[in-house]
Parts: C-alpha cells; sequence; structure tokens
C-alpha cells in the first residue's frame, strides 16, 4: 500500500548509521536480534513491533518520556521536526523544575539509542511508540482548550449538575469525541452542550463534533495527575548496617532450617488448588514457634529457593490420602551442610527472584475467598521486577526519596506500584537482610546480578557457649550446623542475632529424649562445649526428667514393650489397643505392629517410652526424612554479549547490502492513529463500494475494529472508512 507523502523511515535512517550506533540499538533491544533478521527492513519492522516498543519505553526515564511526549505534540508522529523545537517545548512545559538544554538532548540521544526517536537534524518518532505507552499517559503539564487549570477545572466539574457529569462521563467511556447537533455556534445556549463548551469544559470539533479535552477526562476519571518528576533526586542515600542485615538473614536460616526439619518429619498436604490450608500453616506456625505470617514467607521462600517443592514425597506418609505435598527436595540436604554464608545467598537469590506476595494471605481474591500460601491468587508476576526497581532505588536515595526516585527512573512501572507492595518489598527486605538502614553489600550484589554469597562475611562459628545457673545457655555467635541441631533439640531460642540466648526446660529436654538423645550425651554436649563448669541445677534438671523418661521400653520384635513397673506396664497396654499391644509378663508386652507406630501411640496417651536395641541401647527409629525430586534447573537466557552483538550487525549489513527493494513506507494505519492524536487533517484515497478511487479531506477522530471515523472537512458530516478500502493518505502539514 501506497502512502503519498515524502516521509523518512526507519529503515532509511538505520541504513545511515554506523556499525557502533546499530551496535547499541541492538544490546538496547535484545529481544529484536534472535532470531538474526536477514536485512535492516527485516531489523525496522522488529523494532516497530508493539511488544517490542512496550519493553523498550518501559526502559525510559521520566525526561526522556517527557521528550517524547513533547515531540509528539509537535507533530513528530506525521513529519519530522527539529530538535531545538522539541527542547523548547519541554523547557516551557515546566517550571521549577525545567530541565537544562543539554539534559534535553542527552534524552533525545537515548532515544535514538533506543530507535524510537530517528532522524539527525530532523527528528521523528518511529511507529507504534507512542500507541505502546498507557492510555491517557502524559507528563507534560496539562491545560485544557480554555487554558483553565486543574484546580479550576475540578472545581467548574464539582458544581455540575448529575445530567451534566453523566454526559461528560459517557464521553470519557466512549473515546472523548461526540457527535451532536447542539456543537454548532448558534445552538440554544440553555442546552447541556452549548453550556459545557462555554465553561471550557468541553471543545468545539466543527459544527456537528465536540472532544472532552484530556484535563476535564483525567478529573472526570479521577484520575491524579502524575508526578512529573523529570530531574534526577540527589543522591542520599546512607551505607547499609552489613552486621545487622547478616544477623536478620542468619536468624531467617535458622527457621528455614526448622522448617525443612519439620517438612522431612510430616509433609505438608496441599489444597486441591496446590495451596497450603489454614490447618497446616497453624500446624507449622507452633511447632516452629513462628506467626503464621513468617510462616508463609519461609514457604514461598524455601520453593522460590529450590528447597522446598510440591509433589509426591518419599517415603510417604502413614496417613497418605493420595494428594500433593509441601516436601523437601536434594538441594535441601546440601544447603543444610553448606556453610552460613552459602545457605543465606541461596535464601537471598530466592527471595531476589519469588513471585510469592506473602502480604496476600488471608485477604480475598477475585472470587471472595481467602487467599492460601501458594495459591495462584498470591502469586504477583511482576513482583521480581518491582522488587529490583525498589532496591535499585533505595542504592541512590534514602526510603523518604523513594517514591520521587522510582517516578524519575522508572515513571512507567512507578505508575502502577502499589503503595503497600512497596512497604512490603521494603519490609521483606529487612527481614532477608539485603536492607538495613541502607542496602547492605549483599543487597547491592542482588542489585548488581551477582550472587550475594560471594560478598556475604558471616561471622565464624563458634563452638563454646556459657551454661548458666538459671537454665540458660548464652551463645556468643552463630553454631555450626552439627551443633544448632542438637541445640535446637534440647533447647528453646529466647533471643535472636548474632549472639543469642537459649533455655533449657523440661518440655525442651523431653523433646530431644524423644528424638532419642539420651541424658549421657546431652550432659556430655553441654559439658564439652560449656566455657565455664556446667551448674549443678543442670544436672538435677536432667536427672529428675530421665527418672520418668524411658521407664517404658520397647525393642522390633514386632514390636515389644516392657517396664520395670508392672503397673505402668498396665496402664499402657490398655491405651495400646490400636496396635494390639497385649501383656504376656508382668513386666513385658508385645503388639503386632512397627515398633514406631507403638512409640507413638503411647507417647500420643501421655506416656513416654524409647526405643531400644537387643542389648538395651537407644534406637532412633524415626523415619526417613520425607523427599521431593527437585525441579529441573531453568535453562539461562541467550546473553546478547558484545561479540554477539558485533556479529549480528556484520551480517545484516552483509545481507542488506545484497538484497533488493524499496524502503518499507509508513502504513496507513499508524498515519491515521498519529492524525488522531494529533488532530490533523489529512487527505483519504479510498475505493467505495462501486469501486471507484476517491479522494476526500477529513479530520480522522477514530481508529480502532479495522475502521476509520473522520469529519468530512468540507460538509462537516462524520463518515466511516473501511480500512481496506483506503489506498493512500496524505497528511496536511
Amino acid at each position: 500500500m501506497k502512502i503519498d507523502s515524502p516521509i523518512p523511515t526507519l529503515k532509511g535512517w538505520l541504513d545511515t548509521q554506523s556499525d557502533d550506533q546499530l551496535s547499541i540499538i541492538l544490546k538496547n533491544r535484545p529481544d529484536t536480534v534472535l532470531p538474526l533478521p536477514p536485512n535492516l527492513g527485516s531489523l525496522a519492522a522488529r523494532l516497530q513491533l508493539r511488544a517490542s516498543v512496550v519493553r523498550a519505553v518501559l526502559k525510559l526515564n521520566a525526561l526522556e518520556l517527557a521528550v517524547l511526549e513533547a515531540a509528539a505534540k509537535i507533530g513528530a508522529e506525521l513529519h519530522p521536526v527539529a530538535a531545538p523545537e522539541v527542547v523548547e517545548h519541554v523547557q516551557n512545559a515546566f517550571g521549577e523544575q525545567t530541565p537544562s538544554s543539554q539534559d534535553c538532548l542527552n534524552a533525545i540521544s537515548t532515544l535514538k539509542n533506543y530507535a524510537l526517536l530517528y532522524g539527525d537534524e530532523q527528528l521523528m518518532i518511529a511507529q507504534e511508540t507512542m500507541s505502546a505507552l498507557p492510555v491517557h499517559w502524559t507528563l507534560l503539564p496539562e491545560l485544557n482548550d480554555h487554558g483553565l487549570s486543574e484546580e479550576h477545572v475540578r472545581e467548574s466539574v464539582d458544581k455540575l449538575s448529575e445530567r451534566h457529569r453523566k454526559l461528560l462521563g459517557t464521553l470519557a467511556a466512549s473515546g472523548g469525541f461526540g457527535l451532536t447537533r447542539d456543537a454548532a455556534i448558534d445552538a440554544d445556549p440553555t442546552r447541556p452542550i452549548p453550556q459545557l463548551l462555554a465553561a471550557g469544559l468541553l471543545a468545539r470539533v466543527d459544527e456537528q463534533t465536540v472532544r472532552l479535552p484530556a484535563l476535564v477526562r483525567r478529573v472526570i476519571e479521577g484520575r491524579e495527575q502524575l508526578p512529573a518528576q523529570v530531574r534526577p533526586i540527589p543522591y542520599s542515600a546512607d551505607p547499609g548496617a552489613d552486621d545487622t542485615g547478616i544477623a536478620a538473614g542468619l536468624e531467617v536460616v535458622r527457621h528455614m532450617r526448622l522448617l525443612i526439619d519439620a517438612l522431612s518429619h510430616l509433609p505438608a498436604p496441599t489444597l486441591k488448588v496446590g495451596a497450603l490450608g489454614v490447618r497446616v500453616i497453624s500446624r507449622l506456625s507452633k511447632e516452629l514457634d513462628l506467626n503464621e505470617h513468617d510462616v508463609a514467607r519461609l514457604c514461598g521462600l524455601g520453593v522460590a529457593s529450590g528447597l522446598l517443592r510440591r509433589g509426591v514425597p518419599d517415603p510417604l506418609p502413614t496417613d497418605d490420602e493420595g494428594g500433593d505435598y509441601i516436601a523437601p527436595t536434594p538441594i535441601a540436604d546440601d544447603w543444610m551442610e553448606a556453610d552460613l554464608a552459602a545457605q543465606l545467598g541461596t535464601l537471598m537469590a530466592g527471595w531476589w527472584k519469588q513471585n510469592f506476595a506473602s502480604w496476600r494471605v488471608g485477604e480475598a481474591d477475585e472470587k471472595d475467598k481467602p487467599i492460601h500460601v501458594l495459591s495462584k491468587s498470591s502469586i504477583i508476576e511482576s513482583l521480581p521486577d518491582t522488587r529490583a526497581k525498589i532496591l535499585s532505588s533505595l542504592t541512590r536515595v534514602s526510603p523518604d526519596e523513594l517514591h520521587a526516585d522510582l517516578a524519575f527512573h522508572y515513571p512507567l512501572a512507578a505508575s502502577r506500584m502499589n503503595p503497600d507492595t512497596i512497604a512490603h518489598v521494603l519490609e521483606e527486605a529487612s527481614w532477608i537482610g539485603a536492607f538495613a538502614q541502607g542496602v547492605t553489600t549483599a543487597g547491592q550484589a542482588l542489585v548488581a546480578g551477582d550472587d550475594p554469597a560471594e560478598v556475604i562475611t558471616a561471622p565464624a562459628p563458634v563452638e563454646n557457649f556459657i551454661v548458666q545457673g538459671d537454665f540458660t545457655i548464652m551463645v556468643p555467635g552463630p553454631l555450626t550446623p552439627a551443633m544448632q541441631k542438637t541445640m535446637d533439640s534440647i533447647a528453646f531460642l529466647e533471643s535472636s542475632g548474632l549472639a543469642s540466648v537459649y533455655r533449657l526446660s523440661e518440655k525442651s529436654i523431653r523433646h530431644a529424649l524423644d528424638l532419642g538423645l539420651t541424658t549421657p550425651e546431652i550432659l556430655e554436649f553441654l559439658s564439652t562445649h560449656s566455657l565455664t563448669e556446667l551448674p549443678q541445677s543442670v544436672g538435677y534438671l536432667l536427672s529428675d526428667i530421665a527418672r520418668k523418661h524411658g521407664t517404658l521400653r520397647g525393642g522390633p520384635a514386632l514390636s515389644y514393650i516392657r517396664s520395670d513397673d508392672p503397673a505402668l506396664l498396665h496402664s499402657a497396654v490398655e491405651a495400646g489397643v490400636d496396635v494390639a499391644l497385649r501383656q504376656i509378663a508382668p513386666t513385658v508386652a508385645i503388639a503386632q505392629a512397627p515398633l514406631l507406630q507403638v512409640i507413638t501411640v503411647l507417647r500420643k496417651a501421655g506416656f513416654q517410652p524409647v526405643a531400644e536395641d537387643g542389648e538395651g541401647a537407644s534406637l532412633n527409629v524415626a523415619p526417613a526424612p520425607a523427599r521431593i525430586p527437585a525441579a529441573a534447573p531453568t535453562p539461562k537466557p541467550t546473553v546478547l554479549d558484545e561479540g554477539r552483538v558485533q556479529a549480528a550487525v556484520k551480517a545484516i549489513k552483509r545481507e542488506n547490502s545484497a538484497a533488493q527493494g524499496t524502503v518499507s513506507e509508513q502504513p496507513t494505519l499508524a498515519v491515521l492513529q498519529a492524525a488522531v492524536r494529533g488532530q490533523k487533517t489529512v487527505t483519504l484515497g479510498f475505493v467505495d463500494k462501486q469501486g471507484i478511487a476517491v479522494h476526500r479531506v477529513v479530520k480522522p477522530l477514530t481508529v480502532n475494529a479495522g475502521q476509520v471515523d473522520a469529519v468530512d472537512e468540507t460538509t462537516g458530516a462524520v463518515h466511516r472508512f473501511m480500512l481496506h478500502r483506503i489506498t493512500e493518505v496524505i497528511v496536511d502539514n
């Protein structure tokens, strides 16, 4: 289709660019390179695809978008404009924030590097660029056609009657244009349309058409004017407190170890939708002594880090009902044995890419049902990108300046960020140790795309602690993984941090004995690692509990229970009906069930049996930890390095030199859409229903669904043209 206009094209401009300039464009627009375009015409077409343009404009800062908007306002979509005109338009639009001429020229250069603007002295906007922006997007300050301010427009709209407001609302919902007989200059001034025209809330297009100004439309729709932050925010970021960040992160590491242990012994059954139900989260909350929100965070973090996964574990739980579970993967075993820096680095990397929004758990979804942990409704696909932009801003500015910095560097993304989401991301960054007064060294590694484990300097594990007479244990630093596991078994944490405090109690020691530890083993652990002599009160506590614990003895003879106390054994037999426990001697009973099952039943009944081997030594009869196979690693995306870029440029130019053909021309659709935005008059060449070629001077109003509605400049009538019948478009300058 021919467009009768000497308008420069993007392909023609690319043809004149140096290899270095083409390399810059390809690096900025890598999605247009793979697979390799055969020539510059194909490259130009890819650079103007809507999906590619959307990716490009999302990378622009506010000044670059403002320059683009200014160029469009003075007609750069339809005809070339001079760079000084664009700069002048931008500078006239802003007051105290007026950017310098050099900043504006730098923005123009950046837009050329993204191939969104092209040309040398005369500039044009590449097709689809303005269409790729959100509907009604604007950064330049708005005035309506009568020069009224936003405050005045809001006051005028507030004073309108319901009938007038409804009319403006209808126009806003239908595209902003309307046909009416009351648009004529001599129309009855008591009618709504003439009244709105006189008030400056409508603009007259012609005798039969009115237009809703953008400012009035925004006020009617209740949209706020975006903050036009077109100058960068001065640097104000404080250095991160690495010690505080590491302490917070290591606490998350400790909780993750506890979660992995809990799910190893009893995998969490999922709901039909793959989420974790309220009862499961409540059970884990009690078992880990954490609030349910932190449990939700840990579950999402574990899945994102590859330590946990949904599937069928091996071995299956004894009460398996055939559904899926959340359980550790074999990666968790390696993680549990790794050093603290590697453990924290793994969790930070998982947090950086996870899209699970734990704060949404418990809220109502679209169907007014509560959102569960790991459900689809708890997923925000854009969360990793939002997290990266927020932390990147915090490397430059303080939290007080965060919103302004986001508005400058990422205006399109910032306009869609929920303030609550920003607050929750900051809270999580502090929780994981990526932010503490400022972005920590590990957080900066995440922003830079590096492995945080390589920069984390976790304190060296300690092997000694102080056991005190009040049953508290003072630990001056992080313990080794093996010691930490033992400590978590015998004592409960009272105070966390790089230095922590644990407390021994009857309940904690019973827990250790249930796990298979013996009183001598506990005493040896405490005596060996205590920097001071073990207080007598601790020894008395252990001895007292040991006398009560293990008076029932069980063996694997499928299976038996023995006790030196016949009355106690008799009570145990009465409680062991479910496992067919039968007394065969005053001090011995047998059961037709595995020993683990017998011991579990008796413990639930309030007894405290332990397992023993044939010689009376204690046995650890805990089942093997449940595991779900790890997911296959995600293939890394192809990186467009400098060598590949240069090779691509040479190949494109070589093929372009050999190709035959003419320069691609402006497509009809793009020209008409630009004419609508710029309110330009065009001459349409089209074929009517009888096949006769016709030309008509019109002002396009709307372009959609393959149709063009336009006002005939000579008659004032509105005509509809089918896009496929249009043969040429001539833009009136």
